[in-house]
């Protein structure tokens, strides 16, 4: 399948997954079921080079990283409601961001071939940044970055905890930080 249209059946199947899970599914998930979801999401996308990296666990929701195993780079982020069940693409950078699997390459008129190779190096977009989080949240550390196609997601740990995480552009170097999640709760790593 495209790069195209994987990106195509990310949109329609985020609309009808919330649709459906609503309907369907209610209830409150744990990890393990959100896991078992993320599970039959990457089952559904029928792409062999695509799995799971991690799934993180936040107040209002569960967080999961799929990845290209012939790359290593991160392909999309996608998010599962804590009430509902609901599979749907993380907001933000991941959706106008993404040069390969998100609304960023449609929208942007992006042309470039997607590559995991940005402008702004990985050390670069963490320095990027840690001045950020110096000033708006003293004391946080930027760590653990994840390289996307146009972007990476850093987590954010305070007092060596996990606190949030932002993105920053790997074209321009801006920041997005990620106000959705809630308080972290724990992570399960796939890979």
């Amino acid at each position: 399948m495209g790069s195209s249209a994987l990106g195509f059946v990310l949109i329609l199947v985020g609309v009808t997954g919330l649709l459906a899970f609503a309907l369907f599914n209610p209830g409150t998930y744990n990890i393990d079921a959100a896991s078992l979801i993320a599970e039959r999401y990457l089952a559904f996308l029928n792409d062999a080079n695509i799995a799971i990296d991690e799934i993180m666990e936040f107040e209002r929701n569960f967080y999961i990283i799929y990845y290209e195993k012939t790359t290593g780079v991160g392909a999309f982020e996608m998010l599962v409601d804590k009430n509902t069940g609901c599979v749907f693409q993380e907001y933000g950078p991941n959706m106008m961001w993404n040069t390969k699997y998100g609304h960023g390459r449609i929208m942007h008129g992006w042309t470039r071939t997607p590559s995991g190779e940005m402008p702004v190096s990985q050390e670069y977009a963490v320095s990027i940044a840690q001045k950020f989080l110096d000033s708006v949240y003293p004391g946080a550390l930027a760590e653990d970055p994840h390289a996307f196609y146009g972007y990476y997601t850093i987590h954010i740990t305070k007092d060596g905890r996990i606190f949030g995480m932002l993105s920053v552009n790997g074209y321009t170097g801006e920041v997005w930080y990620h106000n959705w999640h809630g308080a972290y709760i724990q992570t399960l790593e796939k890979h």
